[in-house]
């Protein structure tokens, strides 16, 4: 899994990662995105919020690599005070999983 920004833009985080399907069937997976706590003392966040998710349809035995966009809403926190979106710089946890229980894989970002 790798996570990242275009250069010079922090609008969208993409995380890409591989997708494999381990079964003797044909099937669907659904890597699920989440990002950790904001990197603030303004504002408590969860330990993981979902970000994004891609379903992805693989025959038994093969693989793809799967891109998903995480909007900078996701990582973000409502200030009612300013009436806008505020983005805490720092670093920036990433988890990708089947469910936010349990995580298979994890980075970091900066965020700025």
């Amino acid at each position: 899994m790798r996570a990242g920004f275009s250069r010079g833009d922090q609008r969208v985080l993409r995380v890409r990662l591989r997708v494999t399907n381990v079964g003797n069937r044909s099937g669907a997976a659904v890597p699920q995105i989440y990002v950790g706590r904001l990197p603030t003392v303004r504002v408590r966040t969860a330990p993981r919020q979902l970000a994004g998710f891609a379903r992805v349809d693989l025959r038994s035995g093969r693989s793809r690599q799967v891109t998903v966009r995480v909007p900078r809403e996701a990582y973000s926190f409502w200030d009612s005070g300013r009436d806008r979106w505020v983005t805490p710089r720092g670093r920036l946890r990433i988890f990708v999983g089947r469910d936010a229980l349990t995580p298979v894989a994890s980075t970091t970002v900066r965020v700025r």
